[in-house]
């Protein structure tokens, strides 16, 4: 069994003050770090909000800010 690290983001963006998350989560092959997952990702809706919370799209269309 091979095991394998790579960086990746969850969305913080819960309606409930993020004590229950949406659990969404994303990363991208050619990252070698959260900062990169986050530009590579950013076309496809993720957002970043001040305190480095990152929000998935489902979060950001449902106004989960």
């Amino acid at each position: 069994m091979t095991a394998v690290n790579y960086p990746a983001i969850q969305c913080d963006g819960s309606g409930d003050g993020g004590k229950d998350g949406c659990y969404a989560e994303t990363h991208h092959p050619m990252a070698r770090t959260v900062t990169d997952v986050r530009r590579l990702r950013r076309d496809l809706g993720w957002r970043q909000r001040p305190a480095g919370r990152d929000i998935c799209p489902d979060c950001w269309k449902a106004g989960h800010r």
